[in-house]
Order: C-alpha cells, then sequence, then structure tokens
C-alpha cells in the first residue's frame, strides 16, 4: 500500500481540475531545481492545466523556505515533507497520494522540460484506447550540451534511445522521470516498494507489477527533457553495482520470474549443467576486480570503443549482484 507523510502544505486556487500532475521528490536540491520549476513556466497552453506536488524527501533546509513552488500556469500546488534519511520510493508514493489529476507525470528535481512536454503528455492519455491502461515514457537527454562526452551520447541509446517517433516499448525501459501513466492504474499495480531503500530499482520493479496488472507501454522521445546532471562513467559504475547488489537483487528474489534481467541468469547459482557453470565462471573472471577495474580507467579516458561502455554498466550490476550471492 501506498504510505502517508508526516507533514503538508497546500496552495489551492479557483481554477478548473487539472488535466495532469507533476509529481517530483526532492532532497536538498540547488540550480537543477531552479531551472526544473523555470521550465514548467513554458507548458502553459490553452484549455490545459496542470498540479505540481513537490515531496521533499528530508532536505535539510525545507524546499519551501527557499524556492518558489508556483510557476506561471499551475493550477494547484501541493508541498509534502517527510523527514528522515530519504527514500524515493516513499516519496512516489507520497506524491501519487497528494495528486488530483487522473494522470501522474512523473518526474525528477535536475530535469528541464522542453516547452509541451506536459501537454503532450495528457493528449496522449486523452486519446489512449486501452481503457486507461497505458503508460508513457518521453526522453531524457543526457548529451544536450555541445560540451557532451562520449559517454553521456552513448547513455542516450539505450534503452529505445532518443530518437523515433511514438511506438510501444518493452516494460523493463521504463523509467520515471519523464513518464506518465493513470493515477488508477499505479494505485491498482500496488505504487511503489518502500523496501527498496538504495539507489535504483524501484522503477523496474515497479514496472514489472504494472505489466502483470495489463498496462501497455509506450515511448515517445519527442517529448524532450534535458538530464542536467553531470554523468559520468564513474559515477554511473558505482551507482550501477549498488543497484546490482540491492534493488536488481531484491527484484529477482521477489520476483523469481525475473531471473535473467540484466544478466542475472548467467551467474545464478540455480543454472544446472558444465556449460552454464563454465559460463558462470566467465562472466565473474571478466567482471573481477582487475579487469573491470582496468576498462574503466581506460574508458574514463579514452572513452572507445563504445561497446565497453554496455560492459561497464551491465558488469556493474553484475558485479553488484553477485556479491550479494556469496
Amino acid at each position: 500500500a501506498c504510505s502517508w507523510w508526516r507533514r503538508m502544505v497546500s496552495s489551492r486556487m479557483p481554477d478548473p481540475r487539472p488535466s495532469i500532475s507533476v509529481q517530483v521528490p526532492v532532497r536538498d536540491p540547488g540550480a537543477a531545481f531552479a531551472a526544473f520549476l523555470g521550465s514548467l513556466s513554458l507548458q502553459e497552453r490553452p484549455g490545459f492545466s496542470y498540479e505540481l506536488v513537490v515531496v521533499d524527501d528530508g532536505s535539510r533546509i525545507p524546499v519551501g523556505d527557499s524556492f518558489d513552488l508556483h510557476p506561471p500556469g499551475c493550477v494547484r500546488t501541493e508541498l509534502v515533507r517527510i523527514e528522515g534519511t530519504g527514500n524515493r520510493p516513499r516519496a512516489r508514493n507520497a506524491a501519487l497520494e497528494a495528486s488530483t489529476a487522473p494522470i501522474a507525470f512523473m518526474t525528477d528535481a535536475d530535469l528541464r522540460l522542453a516547452p509541451g512536454v506536459l501537454a503532450g503528455h495528457a493528449a496522449f492519455h486523452s486519446r489512449d484506447g486501452a481503457d486507461g491502461r497505458a503508460v508513457l515514457r518521453g526522453s531524457r537527454v543526457n548529451a544536450w550540451s555541445l560540451s557532451s562526452t562520449r559517454w553521456q551520447r552513448w547513455f542516450d541509446t539505450r534503452a529505445g534511445g532518443n530518437d523515433g517517433t511514438l511506438s510501444a516499448m518493452p516494460w523493463r525501459h521504463f523509467v520515471t522521470g519523464n513518464a506518465s501513466l493513470p493515477r488508477t492504474l499505479a494505485f491498482e499495480a500496488g505504487c511503489f516498494d518502500e523496501a527498496i531503500t538504495h539507489y535504483g530499482g524501484e522503477d523496474t520493479e515497479f514496472a514489472y507489477r504494472l505489466f502483470l496488472a495489463g498496462a501497455s507501454f509506450f515511448r515517445d522521445p519527442a517529448l524532450r527533457t534535458d538530464h542536467l546532471d553531470d554523468v559520468t562513467v564513474r559515477r554511473h559504475s558505482s551507482k550501477m553495482e549498488e543497484y546490482g547488489a540491492t534493488g536488481l537483487f531484491y527484484t529477482v528474489t521477489k520476483h523469481p520470474a525475473l531471473e535473467g534481467l540484466l544478466g542475472t541468469g548467467w551467474v545464478s547459482p540455480r543454472a544446472g549443467g558444465a556449460v552454464s557453470s563454465i559460463r558462470a565462471a566467465a562472466v565473474r573472471a571478466a567482471i573481477s576486480d582487475p579487469v573491470y577495474r582496468l576498462v574503466l580507467a581506460w574508458m574514463s579516458r579514452v572513452g572507445r570503443p563504445a561497446f565497453l561502455f554496455t560492459y561497464l554498466s551491465v558488469g556493474a550490476c553484475l558485479r553488484g549482484y553477485t556479491g550479494r550471492l556469496r
């Protein structure tokens, strides 16, 4: 079940019911959050309205003391304050609870929305023929500046990339940040699993339950957001290793049918036979400390060949995952 919040501050105005709910968890935000709020001022369109639900997930300085949370065109603002060390799934659930619009737009505090993103998500759901069971993901661009790195450009090719037109996508490509779905569908699927307390995994685990609930998944790269976080290959590798040891291990344990997700089947102790044993040994050797650190140092400095970025990303997950299997 979705969790409740400890303290809530709201601002309501006599405007029509919002078409879509912008839901964003924040913790000690800075300039990127200010840019995000600024981009909301570009979302206003005739006949379209939105609400803003901000969940302050344990910031040292309350977010409401530092930022104006009433961007132009926003017909309703809700500020939820959660005390503690931070729990992203709990923050997502608190935002769902506090929202009133029929469509939940889940975003992040370090994303800058292009004009029309919110209206595009709302329009998709208004014409959805899947009886309100569709999930939409827009693009999330890391290589948005002229100074972008090879790593950032490679990262933008993952999970379907940022090119193309509206199309179906696998459930496992779902990530929050630029994603929307009917609010009722989120509750039907059980909301986010608050047991996932470390980095990563809550989106994938939630998406699998949405899939089991009969949701259809789509992507529209034309609905663009710029990721303002300076992602580096070293930082990403560290996060993926944490994800492998926590969220990924938890998800595969909770849902045995997902064994094989992100290559976990390659190192599974339940895989039988000589071929499986040899493969598992080979994979473990390939992601061992000496090999992995050598490749990480090379790609941090040189950034080619690009396929080694895939090795680093998946390999980091498996390093964390196999550490839990021991």
